[in-house]
């Protein structure tokens, strides 16, 4: 049932369009018409297959219900396309609304292309007009939704309107008046993500199309027919480099790659610099016609062949932007931290507004400096938000790993550990936890932590954009963690140090974590807490708990207070307040330096008390 990478075509008919007696008077002809259009199509053989099994079955039915038979089901006409960008899904798209057109089962056949930006509205009750609106421009051809998979962003995600998209869809598809195909198309598992987050919307497609990669040699011959649109020819030596290009990057690709728009942009870009040659002559007009339109080798090599990424257009969440900067604000301290990220989301925000490119213009990788609790993790996680609600983040989620998820015991096992845990991030953020740790040898001599720090950096060159990175760690390791290696120091845009939290602040944590138990501390308990917090606070190392020292107070409070109402007789414990933290349950807590080494009973060891 699952729906994975390799997934075949399904050809199952299920009662979504009717079964029309009556398909055009020039069928068979107009039928292969649109069967020797789609033939002609560079590469695409499995799809060409699959498309010509649907049509015949659907011609079976026809003929089934000519002689009389009465069919129960209904044919499928909405599809899942899968694939990378430029792989034809557009193309095929098209095809599949003429065919649909020809045998009687959609009135016009033309495609209506939309994305999550023609679908969801800024504001509650904007987006029901808007998928309507769609669906009836759409009807009688094709609603193709391409990168469909943004409808459904995360599961956690109630208020994202796209969910109210998937459901107007799944309600047309069910028991709308017909007439109307629609076709999804995005990458195989975020499409999976999106089947799933509806229980009806899986039901409703039967058909599933995997549009491969191009091969190289079919890369060349769309870069034959680009010349022949664009009026121009290569040389035999334009020709060579154009191929070669198209071969270092089918080499480099990954699931961004752009297929036929990589092609179809290079011949572009060498057509510019054809004209940029042509008028640099003296007199560009005495030239013979034939020199107009032929690319020589000078041409192409001039091309910066760096394949961007094509990312989805995603717009800004307003909503989780909103709900994401409100729990930073939220957060004790951290005030500079929070100045430096509001800065950034006015950065990316004015880039996206000026159409600027924001992922290739600078990194978004960061690092977070500081001593143990003081909220590095929790930030990271807000900033991923952040980042998600502000369109640069495909998918949004935070992989968080550490030395021991990435490092294996063997010679190139690092790597391969490594890039899965890369994978795993692809469209998110790879959280880092104690990342100095990479570069500290271990006792055996080996050298693992420095493969996997290649291969991080490898990545983050090659997949610019695709995903971020955030490090995480003390100080002064950190520090030496970005001297370690060249090129890591030069792949972080941003350093965010938390410092320790203030006596204030750690009281302040002390009373919300208190609150969130449902605990009031009397006057007294409080002032106990606030004086002793304050006392940690004066004899701090580097090695200081901050938040999570205030968790483990707090914790050892509680079950403090446990313990003196368990101690109670069901008499007295009726009438003793059940929340309220007295004195008696933090008196444990002492303001001297003995209380800094172990004192748990049968654990660790009492260092003499000093004055």
């Amino acid at each position: 049932d699952e729906f994975e990478e390799g997934v075949a075509g399904v050809l199952l008919p299920n009662r979504q369009a009717p079964i029309v007696l009556s398909p055009d008077e020039s069928f068979n002809q107009t039928f292969e018409e649109v069967m020797v259009r789609l033939d002609a199509l560079i590469g695409l053989d499995a799809i060409k297959s699959q498309v010509l099994d649907h049509a015949k079955y659907i011609q079976f039915l026809q003929l089934r219900k000519e002689k009389g038979f009465r069919e129960k089901e209904e044919i499928n006409v909405h599809s899942v396309f899968i694939g990378n960008p430029g792989t034809g899904k557009t193309t095929v798209a098209k095809m599949m609304g003429l065919l649909y057109k020809k045998m009687g089962l959609l009135s016009k056949g033309h495609v209506h292309e939309v994305d999550r930006v023609d679908l969801v509205g800024e504001y509650i009750g904007q987006t029901a007009p808007k998928v309507k609106e769609a669906i009836e421009k759409a009807r009688g051809g094709v609603l193709f939704i391409d990168e469909a998979y943004a409808l459904a962003r995360s599961n956690d995600d109630s208020k994202d309107f796209g969910r109210e998209v998937i459901e107007i869809l799944v309600k047309e598809m069910s028991n709308g008046p017909g007439d109307l195909a629609v076709i999804v198309a995005g990458y195989p598992k975020e499409m999976k993500h999106f089947l799933d987050s509806n229980p009806g919307l899986k039901s409703r497609f039967k058909l599933y199309f995997e549009f491969a990669d191009y091969l190289p040699q079919e890369l060349s011959q769309i870069a034959d027919f680009a010349c022949r649109e664009k009026g121009v020819v290569l040389t035999d030596k334009a020709k060579m480099k154009i191929d070669e290009i198209i071969i270092n990057a089918y080499r480099k690709r990954d699931r961004s790659f752009g297929n036929a728009r990589f092609v179809y942009d290079l011949i572009e870009k060498s057509k510019v610099n054809l004209g940029l040659r042509i008028m640099s002559e003296e007199d560009p007009k005495s030239l013979e016609k034939e020199k107009l339109s032929l690319i020589r080798l000078g041409d192409v090599e001039k091309i910066d062949v760096e394949a961007k990424p094509e990312l989805p257009n995603i717009p800004v969440d307003e909503p989780l932007l909103k709900e994401s900067l409100d729990q930073l604000y939220r957060l004790i301290g951290m005030e500079n931290i929070k100045a430096q990220i509001s800065e950034l989301v006015r950065l990316v925000r004015f880039y996206r507004e000026t159409n600027r490119d924001v992922l290739n213009s600078f990194f978004l990788h960061t690092v977070f400096i500081g001593n143990p609790g003081t909220g590095k993790t929790t930030v990271a996680r807000i900033l991923t938000q952040i980042y998600k609600a502000l369109g640069v983040l495909e998918r949004g989620h935070m992989v968080e790993t550490d030395r021991q998820g990435l490092v294996a015991g063997h010679v190139g096992q690092t790597a391969i550990k490594t890039a899965e845990r890369i994978d795993e991030a692809m469209g998110g953020v790879l959280f880092i936890d104690e990342a100095y740790s990479l570069t500290m040898r271990s006792n055996t001599g080996g050298d693992f932590g420095d493969e996997a720090i290649q291969t991080l950096l490898k990545r983050m060159e090659d997949h610019r954009g695709r995903f971020f990175v955030f490090v995480a760690g003390y100080p002064d390791n950190m520090e030496a963690f970005l001297k370690a290696n060249p090129g890591l120091n030069s792949r972080f845009d941003k350093i965010l140090k938390f410092e320790d939290y203030s006596p204030r602040e750690l009281n302040r944590i002390a009373l919300q974590m208190l609150s969130e138990e449902n605990v009031v501390p009397t006057p007294e308990a409080e002032e106990h807490i606030k004086e002793y917090l304050a006392f940690l606070y004066e004899y701090r190392d580097k090695y200081f708990g901050n938040a999570r020292t205030v968790r483990n107070i707090v914790n050892e409070a509680i079950k403090n207070h446990n313990l003196r109402l368990a101690a109670l007789s069901p008499e007295e414990r009726a009438h003793t307040p059940a929340n309220l933290l007295a004195i008696e349950d933090v008196k444990s807590f002492k303001t001297d330096k003995s209380s800094f080494v172990f004192n748990k009973q049968s654990i660790g060891f009492r260092r003499p008390a000093t004055d």
